[in-house]
């Protein structure tokens, strides 16, 4: 804590020393600027309407001519999970005293022969070897989730020896590329996750380019080096429902019954998808709304496509329990969920569980992030091809992720207490009060001026 809080403050009074300085040239060129002010302000005019984001973008896709790759997911939330308020109980309710244990767990895929059990609801999201996280970072994340008591995900990357030794429980995603397909690999998971796509990118073809791709990574991949590699827009293995209900056959008769689940990311069409899922033999459904997050991506996928997670996780929610599916079709959710509010938030709103990404890279560089900035991004430190790479520590990263998700799961724990809650399991949509009577009838609660 003492380092963190001591880089904390290296950063408060950087910036303020770098504010003085420019109050100071401010006030030193006010003068010459004076007699120009015109260019100024049609400067600041320009800045207010497209904003610094809009004009750095615009400057490299005119240098470039490509698309954008852009780390990290939307640039904005559109629908926000502050305007929701759990309500304390005091008389009206029971409280639960700290006397008595509060159930963390969750199951998923309880329907299938093995159901995959873990400790806590917030899992890892899926993040790359090779295109994205370096090994040492991928390391960090398996250790962080056996010492919480949570699953490592493969990410859409190539499957890692270290990564499955350090992980209690694994996720090994079924991607749209070549690797990590044969049933050697799949044995070894706790649970599939057949990759169709997420929000940041939706179901667009995605070209790791041949940099990426060192020697290391290369044969991993089971690739060449220097050779870019391609993920279609769709599974190469299926064209037809009932091919997709082939390969949920023959994923859980090759892992002798773990969970399937499918990654997708959110749209208007989630219903349909759902129920196609669903009918194929899908034990869980994973998707991230508009506000996910990637290690590269195009702006107007990330922008402008998709469903924010608030409205897709309450109809998702609702599908499944009209149908009978609650308790038999696990929903586990994600997209710039950051604070223990947001995921309990949305454990009320039905899903079974949650995903992070982004909020794990910020947790598990913690105070080592100093080693890159201000010169290099944080990618610098836990990205494959990131100039710092080798100064990361992972077993420290482990520890500060680790101590992430328990001060996470801690302040949950607290909220189910005043909540009457023995169960994290417990929480629904009674428990909370809207204040905006749009977000009130999206997520079926009470509004807070409702008598």
């Amino acid at each position: 804590m003492s380092n963190f809080l001591l880089n904390l403050s290296g950063t408060v009074l950087g910036i303020t020393l770098g504010a003085g300085f420019l109050a100071v040239m401010t006030l030193v060129y006010l003068p010459a600027l004076l007699p120009k002010r015109e260019h100024l302000i049609e400067w600041l005019t320009i800045i207010r309407k497209i904003t610094w984001r809009g004009y750095c973008e615009a400057n490299l896709r005119a240098e470039t001519g490509k698309a954008l790759n852009r780390p990290y997911g939307a640039k904005r939330g559109i629908l926000s999970f502050d305007k929701f308020q759990f309500n304390p109980v005091y008389l009206t309710k029971t409280p639960i005293n700290n006397d008595r244990e509060i159930d963390t767990s969750v199951v998923l895929g309880p329907g299938a022969q093995k159901p995959l059990a873990l400790k806590i609801p917030i899992l890892i999201g899926g993040m790359a070897y090779g295109s994205g996280y370096s090994l040492a970072a991928k390391i960090a994340l398996a250790k962080a989730a056996a010492m919480v008591g949570t699953a490592a995900n493969s990410g859409n990357g190539p499957f890692l020896e270290e990564e499955r030794h350090y992980a209690a429980k694994y996720i090994l995603q079924y991607t749209r590329g070549f690797w990590s397909k044969s049933e050697t690999f799949l044995k070894q998971a706790d649970m599939i996750e057949i990759a169709l796509g997420h929000s940041a990118r939706g179901s667009a073809p995605v070209r790791i380019s041949g940099k990426k791709i060192t020697p290391e990574a290369a044969a991993r991949y089971g690739a060449i080096p220097g050779l870019d590699l391609l993920m279609d827009a769709r599974l190469p293995e299926v064209e037809t429902p009932e091919q997709w209900k082939g390969l949920i056959q023959y994923l859980k008769e090759v892992t002798g019954g773990v969970p399937i689940g499918v990654k997708f990311g959110a749209s208007n069409y989630l219903e349909e998808e759902m129920r196609i899922f669903i009918e194929g033999g899908a034990d869980v459904l994973i998707f991230d709304g508009t506000e996910g997050g990637t290690h590269g991506g195009a702006s107007i996928l990330m922008d402008d496509s998709g469903v924010p997670i608030l409205p897709a996780l309450c109809r998702a929610a609702r599908y499944l329990r009209e149908r009978g599916l609650k308790g038999r079709v696990s929903l586990v959710v994600g997209g710039g969920l950051v604070t223990p509010g947001d995921f309990s938030k949305c454990l009320a709103l039905g899903a079974d569980a949650i995903i992070v990404g982004t909020i794990t890279a910020v947790a598990q560089a913690n105070v080592q992030i100093d080693k890159v900035v201000p010169w290099e991004p944080p990618t610098g430190l836990l990205n494959n091809d990131g100039k710092a790479k080798h100064q990361y520590d992972p077993d420290l990263g482990a520890q500060h992720l680790h101590n992430f998700f328990q001060s996470c799961i801690a302040e949950m724990i607290l909220l189910a207490r005043t909540l009457g809650k023995s169960s994290l399991r417990e929480l629904n949509p009674s428990d909370m009060v809207a204040l905006d009577p749009l977000y009130a009838k999206i997520a079926g609660v009470d509004y807070v001026s409702s008598s």
